[in-house]
């Protein structure tokens, strides 16, 4: 399938995912173009989860349709060149180096049980410097600062060659200056050429750096365009059905 340079990174249309037979998400209809720094917000249970694992391929969809590099998903088959950044409280790392938790980003690219090459350690490197921590490469994971971790996970993330981007909740857990440069790291990356979908309950640093945000409330997109500077735009609601079936149906680990 001969796909255009120009079609969207991530297409919906009419997206609709039901889970435990409750609908999470209901006639969701986005766009993010390439080159886009997007970020994704909304309260709890507002169905940015449920959002990011069904571009993922992670949940099946009952109806509508979604598309990766204008290709639908049923067909999608090149998940390298999508780089996936979880929650850091949700990763369980305890005896690895640095360079080995990276290097696990090039097991999709890898024959099954082939080993690391040439050319895998070159992709390790250059992720590494690309988060600026090349410096780093033999410390072990669990002794980085809560940000040098996170940077640690955007470069596993990247070591596929990832065109594109998705992180859940980045700023998570560390404080104001450590946003302030993942924000800035963010921005590099996308100033290189990747494509960005960050998900966010308030865009703080990202302010100046985003192309546009979506913004969920109770499963439906309510928002398009310019990020709201205020979080009552979409307001934080109580933990809701979305977030009860996802640790029952399929847990908190990706």
């Amino acid at each position: 399938m001969q796909v255009s340079s120009t079609d969207p990174v991530i297409r919906t249309e009419s997206l609709l995912v039901e889970l435990g037979g409750l609908p999470i998400l209901r006639d969701v209809s986005i766009e993010i173009g390439r080159g886009e720094l997007t970020a994704l917000m909304g309260g709890n249970g507002s169905g940015k989860t449920t959002l990011v694992r069904t571009l993922l391929g992670l949940i099946p969809h009952q109806g509508g349709q979604v598309e990766l590099f204008g290709i639908s998903d049923r067909d999608f088959h090149d998940w390298q060149r999508v780089g996936y950044v979880p929650q850091r409280g949700t990763v369980n790392i305890k005896q690895a180096t640095v360079a080995e938790v990276v290097a696990t980003g090039r097991l999709s690219v890898r024959r099954p049980f082939a080993p690391a090459g040439k050319v895998d350690r070159q992709r390790v490197s250059q992720a590494l410097e690309q988060v600026h921590l090349a410096d780093r490469a033999h410390r072990p994971f669990t002794q980085l600062s809560g940000g040098q971790q996170q940077r640690v996970l955007i470069a596993r993330a990247l070591v596929g060659d990832a065109e594109l981007l998705v992180l859940d909740e980045p700023f998570a857990g560390v404080d104001l200056g450590v946003q302030d440069s993942l924000a800035a790291l963010l921005g590099e990356l996308n100033q290189q050429g990747t494509t960005v979908l960050v998900v966010l309950h308030e865009t703080g640093a990202l302010t100046p750096l985003l192309t546009n945000a979506i913004v969920l409330r109770e499963g439906r997109v309510i928002h398009v365009g310019t990020p709201p500077t205020e979080p009552d735009h979409y307001h934080e609601q109580d933990e809701r059905a979305e977030d009860r079936l996802l640790r029952g149906l399929i847990g908190e680990s990706h």
